[in-house]
């Protein structure tokens, strides 16, 4: 596995899954790539994005990345961390692609890259239980995989934590 970061002014959440849909669009991606997002301090406060491939890294990635205003990095703490997929929020993931409406935990795990999930609060839902995607799944690297962590909702059906489009609390008001 190769693993590659970008950084560069980065500052929300919704801000870096865009510039990786972006990017493994113009790449495009080797199957089995994982690109996700870390919060980083240092050298400036932001997110983090990285890219970890199967294979080498596409010779488009430094053109893509500069075209974007992002700098590639290839020695940082959350770069390795991301190589050892041991932290980091993951944005395209195998079968990432395919989250889209409903489908059960079951299938959730048959034909994506996440391993579990978890109910806020710590309980373990029921593999046949639906799964509402919101088409936005953003598992995150926890122990030796990726879990999602859900919300309860209607029905016995659960919803990814993280929603689609926050906003801020009272923005724009005056």
């Amino acid at each position: 596995m190769t693993a590659v970061g970008l950084t560069g002014g980065i500052t929300t959440l919704q801000r870096a899954d865009h510039l990786l849909h972006r990017l493994a669009g113009h790449l495009p991606l080797p199957v089995g790539a994982y690109a996700s997002t870390h919060l980083v301090r240092d050298p400036d406060p932001g997110v983090a994005l990285a890219l970890v491939l199967p294979g080498a890294v596409p010779g488009r990635l430094a053109g893509a990345a500069a075209e974007e205003g992002l700098t590639v990095v290839t020695d940082a703490p959350w770069l390795t961390d991301a190589a050892r997929r041991t932290a980091g929020r993951a944005v395209v993931f195998p079968g990432s692609d395919t989250l889209t409406g409903s489908l059960t935990l079951a299938d959730l795990y048959a034909t994506t890259a996440v391993d579990r999930a978890e109910v806020l609060g710590g309980g373990v839902p029921d593999p046949e239980a639906f799964l509402d995607t919101r088409d936005h799944v953003r598992p995150q690297w926890e122990g030796d995989g990726l879990l999602l962590r859900l919300m309860p909702a209607r029905g016995g059906r659960y919803v990814p934590f993280e929603i689609p489009d926050p906003h801020p609390c009272c923005g724009g008001h005056g």
